[in-house]
């Protein structure tokens, strides 16, 4: 009987059992989760499918080929003995665009899980390269927290905007005068004051009605309560046949390891 056993066949059940429930239950989200349009999602966690674009003025480029791209990730590892050891790992955090036809969506990759099948190995001397990219166009599954932001959300404060917008006209007195000026006797008075005032809060709501009347934006991000964040350009049936493969392997030796944890303590009995 193996002293190690005692040590080493808990701790195998008990890394292998949390490895399995967390893949199960990735594999049951990702199988069973309904894929929403981004003109119809709902606020909060969503399945979205699209194609990837950059932002047309945010131009993102792969430091190991200068490819154009929308993310990547960069890894240098060294050789070190008969290992391979990590020395710098850089990661793009530029927001990119998911559209699927029904409209579009910002990606905030921060913290999310990517897998990308775009993998290119530079090895030099002693120096390996690694590079993972997506591409714009690059067809993406992608599960997350979706928001819809307005352009304006804070409440109208009329006073505040008025009073600005009078500072503003006062600042132009030539102009001032020409419109409120009413009898030109180059003075404005309280009747004609009064006058710029409704007139300043006329255009203060219209100006709110014109920003409120505008599209908001859509933002996919990491959701709050830990929920998997997940980017691929991998095939959705892909992403499932692997964590069901995984979760089974671990199922396994989950019970290999308890069986034989039970065996050593049956023989200690």
């Amino acid at each position: 009987m193996s002293d190690g056993g005692f040590v080493v066949a808990p701790l195998a059940a008990c890394f292998s059992f949390g490895a399995w429930l967390m893949l199960h239950r990735r594999y049951r989200l990702t199988a069973d989760m309904p894929t929403s349009t981004i003109a119809g999602a709902v606020q909060g966690y969503v399945e979205l499918k699209g194609a990837a674009a950059a932002h047309p003025s945010v131009p993102t480029f792969s430091p190991l080929r200068g490819l154009p791209c929308v993310w990547f990730e960069f890894i240098v590892e060294e050789k070190r003995g008969e290992k391979w050891e990590v020395v710098t790992r850089q990661t793009s955090d530029t927001t990119f665009l998911l559209r699927d036809g029904t409209g579009e969506c910002i990606v905030d990759p921060d913290h999310a899980k990517i897998a990308s099948q775009h993998k290119e190995i530079k090895v030099v001397g002693d120096q390996r390269m690694t590079e993972h990219l997506l591409l714009a166009g690059d067809n993406l599954y992608a599960l997350g927290q979706f928001k819809t932001l307005n352009p304006v959300e804070t409440p109208l404060d009329p006073h505040q905007e008025v009073g600005a917008m009078l500072a503003e006209w006062k600042r132009d007195k030539p102009k001032l005068m020409a419109r409120f000026d009413l009898n030109q006797d180059g003075e404005i008075d309280e009747r004609e004051w009064q006058l710029a005032r409704a007139q300043a809060k006329r255009e203060v709501v219209k100006q709110y009605r014109e920003l409120r009347a505008q599209p908001g934006f859509h933002l996919l991000h990491k959701p709050q309560d830990g929920r998997y964040f997940l980017i691929t350009n991998k095939d959705q049936e892909m992403i499932e046949r692997s964590q069901l493969y995984w979760s089974r392997f671990f199922l396994a030796v989950f019970i290999v390891a308890a069986a034989y944890f039970g065996q050593l303590l049956s023989q200690t009995s």
